[in-house]
């Protein structure tokens, strides 16, 4: 019967001449199959986790929180055709404190669509492609002491501006001090929350992001973070448009101290990977993840 339904469907995609709705409905039907083929690991397969990590889940999403000084935060580039689980074993390799990791940003066969830092470096592959329009953010700074800060802004200069400290065009979402070192970014994506508010529609109108009908809820992966400077890192299933992704942080009380949201890359490329399994599945149940991620790692430094 599975098999028969998955015909049906990949046959009705072949046609071109579908209202933009049933496409929608289709792709969401064709979606929501395959995840059900999909092996979801529960709470307690990843064990007991390290101080300053929690799982979160809930209707519609999952992911993790992250607590500051107990884990730092990398951009990790590669240009190698492999995908997220297949990068983070190999990295895992190289440094055992590699704790997690998710999807980053919007990517073409040409590169990255927005800024990437990585230890303090611009990565000469992937090739950055920075939008004309203001973008969201997330960014990581290097304290006096060795302690890394974690922040979301907004902004429309490059890479190689944040880098050297020039923010006259940059908001941050706290104080960020001009006598630290930015030492990863991430950027491309578009708001979802900002001082708590829905500010969603932004990202259609002042960032004009344009999605296809079929695409306004495809999955979603989103960073976040809290009053407590905590980051949340979360995949939001297909069925949540931006407007049900916004309700959520503010009905759920576990976003209760969620201040600002925004998303990055979604869709099949949307995934989580934690201590060597997949959190998120990946959706066609091929790993589809390229060219960024963010990587969360333990910790050596104690507060």
């Amino acid at each position: 019967m599975k098999k028969l339904f998955l015909l049906i469907i990949l046959l009705t995609f072949a046609g071109q001449s579908y209202s933009s709705e049933l496409k929608s409905e289709l792709k969401s039907n064709l979606q929501f199959f395959f995840k059900s083929l999909t092996e979801n690991h529960s709470v307690k397969d990843f064990g007991v986790l390290p101080e300053g990590i929690e799982i979160i889940e809930g209707e519609g999403y999952r992911g993790i929180k992250l607590s500051v000084s107990y884990f730092e935060l990398r951009v990790d580039t590669w240009g190698e055709d492999i995908g997220l689980l297949e990068r983070f074993n190999k990295e895992k390799s190289d440094n055992d404190q590699l704790f997690a990791a998710i999807n980053g940003t919007f990517y073409s066969s040409r590169g990255i669509l927005g800024q990437v830092i990585s230890d303090g470096k611009i990565p000469v592959w992937p090739k950055q492609y920075i939008a004309a329009l203001p973008r969201c953010f997330l960014s990581t700074f290097r304290g006096l002491k060795g302690y890394q800060h974690w922040f979301i802004g907004e902004t429309t200069v490059g890479a190689s501006v944040l880098k050297t400290g020039i923010f006259d065009k940059v908001w941050f979402n706290g104080e960020s001090s001009t006598g630290t070192i930015m030492d990863n970014a991430i950027g491309g994506g578009g708001w979802i929350l900002r001082n708590r508010k829905d500010v969603h529609n932004e990202s259609f109108d002042r960032q004009r992001f344009r999605f296809k009908t079929e695409d306004l809820k495809a999955r979603r992966t989103v960073v976040a973070q809290d009053t407590d400077r905590c980051i949340y890192l979360l995949v939001f299933e297909t069925g949540n448009s931006l407007h049900q992704i916004a309700r959520t942080f503010a009905h759920n009380k576990v976003f209760e101290k969620v201040n600002d949201a925004f998303f990055l890359d979604g869709g099949a490329s949307s995934c989580i990977v934690l201590n060597g399994k997949y959190l998120v599945p990946p959706l066609y149940l091929v790993d589809k993840a390229r060219f960024s991620a963010i990587q969360v790692i333990k910790s050596d430094l104690t507060w």
